[in-house]
């Protein structure tokens, strides 16, 4: 079903049994011991894919030894890659007669991709201002909302930028809002880096 979801995006319903076949590395006779015919291969695969399976899988991956800023990165990046996805899949796709009606209308559920992120934030729970499962949330949903093209009129913000909003915001220091200021008022451009500033980090807090 992984496998799958790439094909879906490319081909969409075109996509061939062999095709399929050959991603996931089986025979074709293999796909067919499993699932009844390709239309509930195709079904399962983005029902997998909308439930978050998939994701929750990819975040447990990333390796525990990792910085900080390398998981947030991490996690972004794999956000916008799943939300781009799905966008795709329901513009070629959509669901179709074999999907329940009861399936249309519950929306994806967040919490275990919230939970599965908040657990890799917790090594790291000194270097926050915010509870890890906190600062989860907001990494979810800044990430989503900055890489939907109805929000962003298609203007989607690159992973590292979001990564860097996440960790530091977008305001400078004082120091480095007064250093070097001319008289009137107004600084030269290299005078303030363009990176942004690490907030002081506070207390350890517990999730």
């Amino acid at each position: 079903m992984d496998a799958a979801i790439p094909l879906l995006v490319q081909y969409g319903r075109d996509v061939t049994s062999k095709q399929l076949a050959e991603a996931a590395g089986v025979a074709e006779g293999t796909l067919y011991s499993v699932f009844a015919d390709k239309d509930e291969l195709v079904h399962d695969s983005i029902h997998r894919h909308i439930e978050a399976t998939s994701m929750v899988d990819a975040i447990r991956e990333i390796p525990a030894s990792s910085e900080l800023d390398d998981v947030i990165r991490t996690i972004v990046e794999l956000t916008q890659h799943r939300t781009e996805q799905i966008f795709a899949l329901v513009a070629i796709l959509g669901f179709h007669e074999r999907t329940p009606d009861q399936a249309k209308r519950r929306p994806p559920d967040n919490e275990p991709v919230i939970q599965a992120i908040t657990d890799m934030l917790l090594p790291h729970r000194d270097q926050l201002t915010v509870s890890p499962r906190r600062a989860a949330q907001f990494i979810r949903y800044a990430t989503f909302s900055m890489t939907h093209p109805m929000i962003t009129n298609g203007d989607i913000v690159p992973a590292e930028e979001i990564s860097a909003l996440l960790l530091h915001g977008f305001s400078v220091t004082a120091d480095a809002a007064t250093t070097t200021a001319p008289a009137d008022g107004r600084r030269d451009a290299a005078s303030v880096s363009p990176t942004f500033t690490a907030p002081p980090t506070a207390a350890p807090t517990t999730a």
